[in-house]
């Protein structure tokens, strides 16, 4: 449907990175402080799962849409990355 159709990507991938780099603030600062290196192992694990998790949702969003549709969507990727913050 054409309404649905995003109508300025870069600004869609400038949200979706702006967004990926807070999200690191958010989940990495749940652990409340780096005192020691237990609270700094435990931020780092939360960053790690944090790209992997944004990173490889992007990729099958983007992969799916490509098997679909035979195009190579950007914004697929936007979603996919936002999803896999969520989860």
């Amino acid at each position: 449907d054409p309404a649905f159709h995003p109508h300025n990507v870069p600004l869609v991938v400038l949200g979706t990175f702006i967004l990926w780099f807070g999200w690191y603030g958010f989940n990495c600062g749940s652990t409340l402080g780096l005192h020691d290196a237990g609270t700094g192992a435990l931020a780092a694990q939360v960053a790690m799962n944090t790209t992997v998790s944004a990173s490889v949702a992007g990729i099958v969003v983007f992969t799916l849409q490509y098997v679909n549709v035979r195009k190579y969507d950007v914004v697929a990727l936007c979603n996919g990355i936002l999803g896999g913050l969520v989860s």
